[in-house]
């Protein structure tokens, strides 16, 4: 069985359509454990106005507001499954993702699975070809190439990592990537993109929006690295450097989009 976690806070407007896109997933052997962290608005109201006549396993857990970490870590503790997939409050997925997801790890043995996203509509009468690629730890200290909602993992493999680091409020999701990319290679279905992303990856809405923090989170996963002795210091000091560079492309790109708008 997956669980399926969802974290969300003040979500009222966003956590309806997030959930249709669960219950419309052909894969049925699931739960969804959704940890409310410390919502002020009516999400509560609408999610179980949205799923009580509905035939599906669900655990409402409320929290007090402690971050996304600790909402992940709290929702996984409370998983049944075998396994544990993780989607955000605002986005949503294509109805196959863990259909084609649980397959491929049935078949590969895998621990850890990703999937890409996309920002607009699913086309349903596309042919999902499936595409996989493999990434180190190496190259994904070079790129980000997880999203925290096409993320399936082995809950066994998450509790052996120690799960998200709730120290962190941005970037923990690349964090929890690289230490699991320390034990084994990670796979991720390049096509199809069975995400969808509803706001922009940097400079939107959201804990994202925060380029600042997230650079910020990028130098904290960079320094626990290097203390356990995971990167040298020549690497550790190319990587910071390497880190900056890329926080000012994103601020330019993002001011250039305004521009444009």
């Amino acid at each position: 069985m997956v669980s399926i976690i969802i974290p969300c806070y003040n979500s009222e407007k966003t956590i309806q359509r997030t959930l249709h896109s669960v219950v419309q997933q052909i894969y049925k052997n699931y739960e969804v454990v959704i940890v409310d962290d410390g919502s002020t608005d009516g999400t509560k109201k609408v999610i179980y106005s949205f799923l009580k006549n509905r035939d599906i396993k669900y655990e409402y857990i409320y929290q007090k507001n402690s971050g996304p970490s600790s909402a992940r870590n709290n929702g996984v503790s409370h998983a049944r499954g075998e396994y544990v997939a993780f989607l955000d409050s605002d986005d949503t997925w294509h109805r196959d993702k863990l259909s084609i997801q649980m397959t491929l790890i049935e078949e590969k043995q895998l621990n850890f699975l990703g999937a890409t996203y996309q920002y607009d509509e699913f086309n349903y009468n596309q042919k999902l070809d499936v595409m996989l690629n493999k990434f180190n730890f190496y190259q994904l200290l070079i790129k980000t190439r997880f999203s925290t909602p096409g993320v399936v993992m082995k809950k066994d493999f998450f509790i052996e990592l120690g799960g998200f680091d709730e120290e962190m409020k941005y970037a923990e999701d690349n964090d929890l990537w690289l230490k699991a990319s320390l034990k084994a290679d990670l796979y991720l279905i390049i096509v199809p993109k069975l995400v969808r992303l509803h706001k922009k990856a940097y400079g939107e809405s959201g804990l994202s929006s925060n380029m600042i923090g997230m650079y910020l989170g990028e130098l904290y996963s960079l320094k626990k690295l290097r203390k356990q002795k995971n990167l040298k210091i020549f690497q550790y000091h190319f990587l910071v450097f390497f880190s900056t560079i890329k926080l000012f492309r994103r601020v330019f790109k993002n001011i250039f989009r305004k521009v444009l708008i």
